[in-house]
């Protein structure tokens, strides 16, 4: 199944052209913000999210800022039941195997072949759960259509009523499917986007604290300040200094804020 592994980053700007591989390519994303195209479907990618490219299928980038990766190449059925986007929930579990597979390319011993199989299987088994629990109910359905709404549009001014009307559902609704398939409300969700994509600017750009602000449905920096400082414990400036990855900070998962 195991065919290859290896690291990769990249400038703000240096984007990738089409390209397509002959296995499946399993990318793990580590730092900075992209958007990633599979076929013709756009995908916001941002640090703790994994990218599953089948084989024989176009593959670009489009770098909004410097970025780095983990990828993997791996043989599987092309209908494998994996997610086209599985985002790593703020645990460090697929960040650590990816860059244990990535270790393992220089480490030749007698037990390298049996580490690689398992560290494999591992990817394997917690994106399949992933994409499997996504798929559960009809209440995962509709959390699911909400969820790639607020991946999609975190920077607007959104309200759960509209929301809800999108999806076809009451707000009472669907404020019940999110307390029963995620343990959280739509408004922590949403809070929990936007303070992930405002963890990400901070840390791989130079975007100024209004700006990122506006990007990310804040109301001005200082309202964006409050919210980091209740959700994280620090300031703006911290999180910029750190530079570490959002899942350091974000390790509550989607109820974080």
């Amino acid at each position: 199944m195991f065919v290859s592994a290896g690291a990769y980053s990249a400038p703000r700007g240096r984007h990738a052209v089409p390209h397509r591989y002959a296995v499946w390519k399993l990318t793990y994303y580590r730092a900075g913000r992209i958007d990633a195209f599979v076929a013709e479907t756009r995908y916001a990618v941002t640090p703790g999210s994994v990218l599953a490219v089948p084989p024989g299928v176009d593959h670009a980038e489009v770098a909004h800022t410097d970025y780095s990766n983990y990828y993997v190449l791996v043989n599987a059925l092309l209908d494998w039941p994996w997610s086209r986007l599985t985002v790593d929930a703020g645990t460090p579990r697929l960040s650590g195997t990816f860059a244990a597979l990535v270790r393992e390319m220089a480490l030749v011993d007698e037990h390298s072949d049996s580490m690689i199989d398992a560290l494999v299987q591992q990817v394997d088994v917690t994106l399949r759960r992933a994409a499997a629990q996504r798929r559960e109910s009809p209440g995962r359905a509709v959390v699911n259509a909400v969820e790639q709404i607020l991946e999609d549009r975190y920077g607007e001014h959104l309200s759960i009523d509209d929301i809800a009307s999108d999806v076809g559902v009451s707000a009472s609704t669907l404020r019940a499917y999110f307390a029963r398939e995620t343990g959280t409300s739509p408004h922590a969700r949403l809070r929990a986007v936007r303070l992930r994509h405002a963890v990400a600017l901070l840390q791989t750009s130079d975007l100024t604290l209004d700006a990122i602000a506006a990007r990310c449905g804040y109301h001005s920096a200082s309202h964006l300040a409050r919210h980091l400082k209740a959700a994280l414990g620090c300031t703006p400036g911290e999180v910029r200094r750190r530079g570490s990855s959002p899942s350091t900070y974000l390790a509550t998962g989607p109820g974080a804020g």
